[in-house]
């Protein structure tokens, strides 16, 4: 489930499945094949489709939150790792 979520937090971000497909340079199918898949594997629905723009159920929203989580600790260990690299040399 985790595997996809650059993609689901593209789509959330652009509030479109075409759009975030544009920016991912992937194709809007197979970005919505992803994400069903995704959805598949937590049982539940990430987006509500029948909004224009489209937007999260309650389980997206937690989605998102864990998402952007993990990118902010994905930062601070880049962060970290480019001070220690640079303290080395």
């Amino acid at each position: 489930m985790l595997d996809y979520k650059e993609y689901i937090y593209a789509i959330y971000q652009e509030r479109s499945f075409s759009r975030a497909a544009r920016k991912l340079h992937v194709s809007q199918p197979w970005l919505s094949a992803a994400v069903k898949k995704a959805e598949q594997e937590l049982k539940l629905p990430l987006f509500d489709r029948n909004t224009k723009p489209i937007s999260l159920t309650p389980a997206g929203e937690y989605y998102i939150r864990q998402v952007e989580r993990i990118l902010a600790i994905e930062s601070e260990m880049r962060q970290t790792f480019a001070e220690m690299s640079a303290s080395h040399s």
